[in-house]
């Protein structure tokens, strides 16, 4: 583990079903090329951790385990993992993304750039199914390969790395930051702040595939969404509304993009048009549940957002869970 120098980059990965769920991550971590400059700090609700678990994280450079009800006090943790972090560049990871060998690295050199934000492109980890395809070019579709490096005006919500004092720079409001960093990125650039998107950092990522799963995730999303927006921005009540008219509009921009994405990736042919009735009904998930955030504020939508990220072997479909279940051998 530890060396003389101090790590390079400090990977954040949350699960809530234990170990087994960051097993994969966690094998495709230690193939990176610079994992033994890689702190590794897990959130969990409980770990049941062993002699044989810690000797998967021997190549690293450290582990710090962090323990959080994920459902109350998820953005407190990450705020904790952060601060207790001892790399100069912060990642969050997921436990159902698995990166490149070269993605660790990719990420550290461009931070060498004037960025506060480097992300990382999207690929499909469950590439048998339309409704995985249609998922990930929803909610990643210009993250999505072919992507040119360079600077952006928006990175992906996951898998995006950040200077870790810039995050520190917000305090006691960096939890709010948290809830939705695509919120964090445009503050980001009103305070002058550059982002940047590097090809070389590329991970696989597992889709939503199971049709209900996808409308009441999209849902939930888009209602954990504008009601962040909302208090970012603090929103009086006839600006909500205001902002709520606007959404027709705002969604049928999403649509474009979700084709615009299909189409650049070459994948026209073997999506179109299978994807478009999930595609249609997910967005119009996504378009009521932004309707219930103006509306009615977030409630309880991170807890059920929660199962769906640190859970997603629950809302696949079983022949994906077939094809991700193998993507750690060999490893």
């Amino acid at each position: 583990m530890k060396n003389d120098q101090p790590p390079l980059m400090s990977v954040i990965i949350t699960t809530g079903p234990g170990y087994e769920s960051i097993r994969t991550t966690i094998k495709y971590l230690k193939r990176q090329t610079v994992r033994e400059s890689l702190e590794i700090i897990i959130i969990s609700p409980a770990l049941e951790w062993s002699a044989e678990i810690e000797d998967e994280f021997t190549d690293f450079y450290s582990i710090t385990l962090i323990e959080a009800d994920i459902d109350t006090e998820l953005y407190d943790a990450w705020v904790s993992a952060v601060r207790r972090s001892n790399a100069p560049i912060v990642v969050f990871g997921e436990n159902h993304a698995f990166p490149v060998p070269q993605w660790a690295e990719a990420l550290i050199e461009a931070h060498k750039g004037p960025w506060a934000a480097v992300g990382s492109v999207i690929r499909n980890a469950n590439p048998e199914s339309i409704n995985s395809w249609a998922q990930l070019y929803m909610t990643y579709g210009r993250y999505t390969e072919p992507v040119e490096s360079g600077e952006i005006n928006d990175l992906p919500g996951h898998n995006t790395s950040y200077k870790r004092s810039i995050l520190l720079d917000y305090g006691d409001e960096l939890k709010f930051m948290l809830i939705r960093t695509n919120i964090m990125h445009m503050d980001l650039r009103a305070r002058g702040y550059r982002l940047y998107m590097e090809n070389n950092a590329r991970t696989d990522h597992v889709n939503v595939s199971k049709t209900s799963s996808i409308l009441f995730d999209l849902f939930y999303n888009g209602q954990l969404y504008t009601a962040a927006l909302a208090r970012y921005k603090r929103w009086s009540i006839s600006k909500r509304i205001l902002q709520a008219l606007l959404e027709p509009l705002i969604i049928l921009r999403h649509f474009q993009g979700t084709l615009q994405g299909i189409r650049r990736s070459g994948q026209w042919n073997k999506l179109m048009p299978a994807a478009l009735p999930i595609i249609l009904a997910g967005l119009s998930a996504h378009f009521l549940g932004k309707l219930c955030g103006y509306a009615f504020g977030s409630g309880n939508t991170q807890r059920k957002i929660n199962s769906f990220e640190f859970d997603r072997f629950k809302y696949i479909t079983e022949q994906d869970i077939k094809r991700v279940s193998n993507l750690g051998n060999g490893v």
